[in-house]
Parts: C-alpha cells; sequence; structure tokens
C-alpha cells in the first residue's frame, strides 16, 4: 500500500484528515494513524475510502495494491 499516495491524493481532492475520516466514518485520530502506516485499513475502509474519493481503477490499484493487479 502507497500510504504516500493516498495522503497526496487526499490532498489534490481536497480533504484534511477530518474531512476524510469523517466521510468514511473514523475519527481523525484513528484515520491519521491509518494514514501514517501505525495502523492498517480493512478491507470495508478501503471501500468507503475508494468511494469516497471516487477513484478509478488504476489509482486504486497504484494506491493499494501498489499496480500488481493486471487487467
Amino acid at each position: 500500500m502507497n500510504l504516500d499516495l493516498l495522503k497526496r491524493t487526499r490532498m489534490y481532492k481536497g480533504y484534511n484528515q477530518y474531512q476524510m475520516a469523517e466521510g468514511i466514518g473514523l475519527t481523525r485520530q484513528t484515520y491519521n494513524y491509518k494514514e501514517n502506516g501505525k495502523s492498517s485499513f480493512n478491507s470495508d475502509e478501503l471501500l468507503r475510502i475508494t468511494t469516497f474519493l471516487d477513484l478509478s481503477f488504476k489509482e486504486v490499484n497504484e494506491i493499494f495494491f501498489d499496480n500488481l493487479i493486471s487487467k
């Protein structure tokens, strides 16, 4: 998982950590821990992030799967 790319994508799309956390149903502190690699996102949270940020397949592949998924 490319957490730096997740952070840059979040910021590019205009969200701070509080807005992101609220949008996916986490506290800001929990989201911060996960975005900074101190804890892991579960599959449900990854789905909510994908939906909230309206990520494309390419973005999901780059951020969450390090480009390991091929079409």
